[in-house]
């Protein structure tokens, strides 16, 4: 990773550090029998992931780790034992913001894929939320790395009896961004992604969330010969915000 990504992080961090009152730290940790990313089965098989944030004010800063636990990938990397390793960090910086009765959030991302041979990209976004019972929410998503295209995400959250929540997400990509990733130099409706979770108060601060979920590709000619177009998992979130 290059040496102005973590500098930007740990000058973000510290900069909060110095109003620490202000200041708010999430920490989470997922473990999920996949990794499924926006309709590409990334992963096949068990990975940990970690999230570590810091908001101060309307500014948030992020690390994001994804650590595979098994060798499922070795032949396609070329590390060929990445189990125990980190195979993906996400680097996020966001200014988040209230306007118009909406929820308004721009943001950026650097991608890197240590060990992968994977090419590093970054992305902008904007993100438009509501607070109303289905939290609605738009995200555009502009990379401006390798694939240089759109891709569009609209969700909702739905409550349902039993302290359960549905969610549910569609993704539009420009024919740019599904000729890099989908290998279909074609606009269309990429993916669509629904999680069945419930969430659990386990004290001092600790949440649990358990998901079931669900993801497949939209288009048959996105990826027409990857194996896993359609997707099953189950993932558990440790999550705690002080």
């Amino acid at each position: 990773m290059r040496w102005y990504a973590i500098a930007t992080i740990v000058l973000c961090l510290s900069a909060g550090l110095v109003n620490a009152q202000s200041g708010v730290w999430i920490q989470a940790v997922v473990l999920s029998s996949k990794y499924v990313w926006r309709g590409v089965n990334t992963v096949n098989n068990w990975v940990m992931q970690k999230n570590t944030a810091l908001q101060v004010g309307n500014l948030t800063a992020s690390v994001w780790g994804n650590m595979e636990l098994t060798n499922h990938n070795g032949s396609i990397y070329t590390r060929p034992h990445p189990a125990g390793t980190f195979t993906e960090w996400d680097f996020t910086l966001e200014y988040a913001t209230a306007w118009c009765g909406l929820q308004v959030a721009l943001g950026w991302t650097d991608y890197q894929y240590p060990g992968t041979g994977w090419e590093r990209t970054r992305e902008v976004y904007l993100r438009l939320s509501g607070d109303s019972a289905l939290s609605p929410n738009i995200t555009v998503y502009r990379d401006t790395g390798v694939a240089r295209g759109t891709y569009v995400t609209a969700g909702v959250e739905v409550p349902i009896p039993r302290a359960l929540s549905l969610s549910a997400q569609v993704g539009y990509g420009c024919s740019r961004f599904n000729g890099y990733y989908y290998g279909c130099e074609t606009a269309s409706w990429a993916d669509m992604t629904l999680g069945l979770s419930s969430t659990f108060d386990t004290g001092k601060g600790w949440h649990l969330k358990p998901t079931l979920w669900f993801s497949t590709l939209l288009n048959k000619r996105l990826l027409p010969d990857q194996p896993n177009r359609h997707n099953v998992w189950f993932s558990v979130e440790l999550c705690k915000a002080r």
